[in-house]
């Protein structure tokens, strides 16, 4: 589910491929040609584009692939639209980002450069996986760092990986905000 605000941000490529080595000066020859893929372009503060994930359409070993423009660009979603003066939601994923006021995406897990963040004003929220060992050794690396995140505890969320999940299960926007408050621990 994507809200219509933003569909103008994303767009289909019959080959994702092709696409990535047209636009990037990374390699990305050892994608998997003419494999269809929604892609959600990533953008820095200047509107350029540094990279994109492509969202496979149809059954795929690998469900996302980001590619970056440039081998130094960073791998953070929503960086256009970001106002680093104001508090900040962190997610994993772009489309997660879409529904949170001020939200970044990491596009995965990894998180692994956080320094573009003001602790202070940063609330990191990974997917609903509490089995996940590595969520929850990254989880507690965020933790020690001193960063306010979202450990999932509300029972409505059962069976529910991640934002867009909830959203498509019938959960308003508000009501997740309000789940992400009452979950958010320092």
């Amino acid at each position: 589910t994507i809200p219509q605000q933003f569909m103008n941000k994303i767009f289909y490529a019959e080959d994702f491929k092709n696409w990535a080595l047209s636009v990037c000066q990374v390699d990305y020859s050892n994608l998997m040609s003419k494999e269809p893929r929604l892609v959600i372009p990533f953008f820095d503060k200047a509107n350029q584009l540094i990279g994109a994930q492509g969202r496979a359409l149809q059954e795929s070993k690998i469900r996302y692939v980001t590619v970056k423009v440039h081998e130094d660009a960073p791998k953070v979603f929503g960086l256009e639209r970001w106002k680093s003066d104001q508090h900040t939601y962190l997610v994993e994923g772009p489309i997660d980002s879409f529904f949170l006021p001020n939200c970044l995406a990491m596009a995965g897990a990894d998180m692994s450069d956080l320094s573009i963040l003001n602790k202070d004003k940063t609330t990191l929220i990974f997917d609903n996986e509490p089995r996940n060992k590595e969520i929850l050794k990254k989880l507690e690396e965020v933790i020690d760092l001193g960063y306010s995140v979202v450990i999932w505890n509300d029972k409505r969320l059962d069976g529910l990986k991640d934002i867009n999940d909830m959203i498509k299960n019938g959960l308003t926007v508000t009501e997740v905000i309000d789940i992400i408050d009452k979950c958010t621990f320092h």
